[in-house]
């Protein structure tokens, strides 16, 4: 008790008087001792912990439970994510900005700097608080078809992304593997013709058909970052050894090893994708790593519930909740804003509220992740707007801005069975819709018969890769098989594409033909690179021939034409100057 009175008595004598009125104790007591002893005796009694209890409101029995489950520590931003609301305080009769203390505030203290319930009182709780029960996220079966906005309904768009977001990751991995695809040496990021590309062939299109610029793409750019920092490619472009097993074999176990390099690692900062947040280059800001703000929002998906729609709203309260709350920047938000900001250099006035600041900020953030990298692949289905709709509730101070970003219409999600997988909710992945991988047989004379009427872009893309067409019939193609092999090793991805697709163990003579052409392939060798001369007579070129150094370089291709190794230039140049002559 002598710990929980010295605690105590780091009240005014004021206030102390005011716990006790709380506690129905005796006004007699005027002494600050006296009354930190009387109210360190009431704390640690168990019988007046328990009449105490009962005398509380609903709400502050909710708060005490909750600091009492989290080791004795009150986070007031959680409690208010959970139930909406701190437990009611009555105003001061003296000063209007102030609170009067209530019966709750007896058993949570501030304690350097954080709200607790002092440990003594802790084994006294064990008996009286009600068991913890953990906040469920829920969705619903079905999602809204359109949403009211200023007494207008407006009409919603849905995109269910599982098989349409596992094809564009084969058919961007396939067109960068042939070249179809150029990367910006500057960003890394496709080249605003390589967006237009990718998006006329994307299953679905893009999420949203006009953009005023290529940038403003939403799947064709989450694809490319996904893919960079997932370690699919290299920046330059190239695929990596996992990203040419998985475009192979789209085995869903090197897709699993690939979300978790980019949930992790990944080189670029998707912050930078919205503008409105401003100050993210200002002097002396240090953001956060990409990977600690993604490793909290999956985690929260890995919470979530499958196959049910969820509110965007409410995954914004679970997060809270389960406090897998993230920074944008190092030491909170003292820099970023949105808007406009007053202030000097080392002081500002608030932007927004701080839950408006917290959804344009993170929220947003939230927003662009299951938009722009987890839709892009597969793992969600969305339910979204347009920007300009005004369905995202949150405006700063000093703008009459309405759309913030391409991602402020997000309003629904849904984790298909593609993300539980990669979330970790499921130990496999079981597509929601069987696949039919049989599209065509190949005859002993390598010609190709389709199976189906229409196939999809990245089916076109992978056939038009190695066949050709004669007369209207479709071939493999030698020359296309050997343009492959200058730059690759062996026909791996494309031997596994035709035995995935083929109805039945491909022909006997097709297996033979495809090794015979990574035989002929290097049937010749590149040695020496040679470069070649042109002599202004036939007289000159003899005596460069007959010169003790310059004539060990080089040999006659003609009268006036002579050829030298590429590697011995220099020194071809070096003996020409000590004849008296020059190389242009």
């Amino acid at each position: 008790m002598g710990l929980m009175q010295f605690f105590i008595e780091n009240y005014t004598n004021s206030m102390l008087k005011k716990f006790i009125d709380l506690c129905g104790g005796p006004r007699s007591l005027t002494r600050k001792a006296d009354r930190a002893r009387y109210l360190a005796q009431t704390l640690t009694d168990p019988q007046e912990v328990r009449r105490l209890w009962h005398a509380m409101d609903k709400l502050s029995q909710k708060a005490l439970a909750a600091a009492y489950h989290n080791d004795g520590f009150f986070n007031q931003e959680v409690f208010y994510a959970r139930y909406g609301a701190l437990p009611k305080r009555p105003k001061s009769s003296s000063y209007l900005w102030s609170t009067e203390p209530i019966l709750l505030d007896l058993f949570i203290h501030k304690f350097m700097g954080r709200a607790r319930i002092h440990p003594l009182i802790m084994p006294l709780l064990a008996d009286i608080v009600p068991p913890f029960e953990p906040f469920r996220l829920k969705g619903q079966e079905e999602p809204p078809k359109t949403v009211k906005v200023h007494d207008q309904e407006i009409e919603l768009l849905r995109a269910d992304r599982e098989q349409a977001g596992l094809h564009d990751l084969t058919l961007y991995l396939t067109l960068l593997n042939q070249g179809k695809i150029k990367l910006s040496s500057s960003t890394g990021l496709p080249t605003p013709k390589s967006i237009e590309t990718l998006t006329e062939r994307l299953h679905q299109g893009d999420l949203f058909e006009e953009r005023e610029k290529p940038q403003d793409a939403i799947i064709p750019i989450g694809l490319s970052m996904f893919c960079d920092g997932a370690e699919l490619v290299t920046y330059k472009g190239n695929l990596t050894s996992l990203g040419k097993q998985y475009l192979a074999t789209r085995d869903p176990e090197l897709l699993l090893e690939a979300f978790e390099t980019w949930v992790s690692k990944g080189r670029y900062d998707e912050l930078h994708r919205l503008k409105a947040i401003k100050g993210q280059r200002a002097r002396g800001v240090r953001l956060t790593r990409p990977g600690e703000r993604r490793e909290k929002i999956i985690e929260a998906l890995s919470w979530s519930p499958t196959g049910v729609w969820i509110s965007i709203f409410d995954f914004y309260r679970a997060i809270k909740i389960w406090e897998l709350d993230f920074d944008l920047e190092e030491g909170g938000l003292d820099k970023l804003y949105v808007g406009y900001r007053q202030g000097t250099r080392d002081w500002y006035e608030p932007w927004a509220s701080y839950e408006d600041a917290w959804m344009l900020t993170n929220g947003l953030y939230i927003n662009l992740i299951i938009m722009e990298y987890l839709a892009a692949i597969g793992a969600v289905d969305i339910v979204y707007t347009y920007p300009d709709n005004g369905t995202f509730p949150a405006f700063p101070y000093y703008s009459d801005q309405i759309g913030f970003s391409r991602y402020d219409g997000l309003l629904f999600f849904r984790i298909n069975p593609l993300g539980a997988f990669l979330f970790g909710q499921a130990d496999a992945y079981t597509p929601s819709q069987a696949q039919e991988d049989t599209l065509f047989f190949i005859t002993p004379e390598r010609e190709i018969v389709l199976l189906k009427d229409e196939l999809t872009p990245v089916e076109q893309a992978q056939l038009d890769q190695i066949t050709e067409m004669r007369k209207g019939r479709r071939f493999l193609s030698r020359s296309k098989l050997l343009a492959i092999l200058d730059n690759f090793p062996d026909l791996e991805i494309q031997r596994v594409f035709l035995e995935q697709h083929h109805r039945g163990p491909l022909p006997e003579e097709v297996k033979a033909w495809l090794t015979q052409v990574e035989e002929n392939s290097k049937a010749l060798r590149v040695v020496h690179k040679s470069l070649t001369i042109k002599v202004r007579s036939a007289e000159l070129a003899q005596k460069i021939l007959d010169d003790p150094k310059a004539g060990r370089i080089a040999r006659r291709l003609d009268a006036k034409t002579l050829i030298i190794p590429a590697s011995r230039e220099t020194a071809f140049r070096n003996a020409l100057r000590e004849m008296g002559y020059g190389l242009k």
